[in-house]
């Protein structure tokens, strides 16, 4: 019988995959940038970096890209100095390059995984039955289209779950993923939207469940409107596929 993949939101699109024992958070130290979306909360960072409860024993880090509501620089080496992980993936960007990260990773023995073209589809077999696949995609909104973009496909044992972050859907229609079934799929809001509107989409993207990440927390949703948005469309797209939504700290789906 297969296992369980355990997931667990931390915030934003920040998530801890647990599978066998190995844990890999994504998209999960950030926080210190100009953005709108939910930050970690002063005893989430505290818990981070002292590896308590669900932070204990993080053996892999993975970023989607560069954005500060996905990614920081400076928290990601702050925390690598508290804690020990095998390895990261991230970007190659000017900015991870500035600050110093590689030099860091080096000096600090960390085996590293720079993202660009080259390794667009590379598998990384990271332990016995888990493999990571970096899909180099383009940023939604053009104004974005320099930002070095990768979603992650993710096997564990033949579970395969793709992570989105903020893929362009206008653009990519993942004909490149269809040899791989996925047993969910992880979306933003307006990605959700569009699967179901198809206004911009002209891609196909199956999945057993659909699971929507990237929302504000409650009370922290300011003047973007996406969890009233988001409940709409939920009512609306009832029905229509096995759906679940990550909007709170700590919420724990099994797949």
């Amino acid at each position: 019988m297969e296992e369980t993949l355990h997931v667990t939101l931390v915030a934003n699109a920040g998530v801890v995959l647990e599978y066998r024992g190995t844990k890999l958070l994504v998209d999960g130290i950030y926080g210190r940038g100009d953005h709108p979306f939910s930050n970690l909360s002063p005893e989430t960072w505290r818990e981070m970096k002292a590896g308590e409860g669900l932070f204990q024993d993080i053996d892999y880090l993975l970023f989607t890209h560069a954005h500060p509501d996905h990614f920081s620089p400076q928290m990601t080496m702050e925390y690598l100095k508290e804690r020990k992980v095998k390895g990261i993936f991230l970007p190659q960007t000017r900015s991870v390059r500035e600050c110093g990260m590689a030099e860091f990773l080096q000096e600090h023995k960390i085996p590293a995984a720079f993202l660009t073209q080259e390794t667009d589809r590379m598998g990384f077999r990271v332990e016995n039955g888990i493999t990571v696949r970096p899909f180099s995609t383009l940023h939604l909104d053009k104004k974005y289209h320099h930002v070095h973009h990768f979603c992650y496909l993710i096997s564990f044992g033949e579970k395969n779950i793709l992570l989105c972050a903020d893929v362009d859907y206008t653009s990519e229609d993942f004909s490149r993923m269809r040899r791989f079934p996925l047993r969910a799929v992880f979306v933003n809001p307006l990605f959700y939207s569009e699967l179901h509107r198809r206004r911009f989409f002209h891609g196909e993207l199956k999945a057993d469940t659909v699971c929507v990440y990237h929302v504000p927390f409650s009370g922290e949703d300011g003047t973007m409107g996406v969890r009233p948005r988001l409940a709409n469309d939920m009512v609306k797209f009832y029905g229509s596929q096995e759906t679940c939504v990550l909007c709170e700290s700590r919420q724990h789906i099994e797949l």
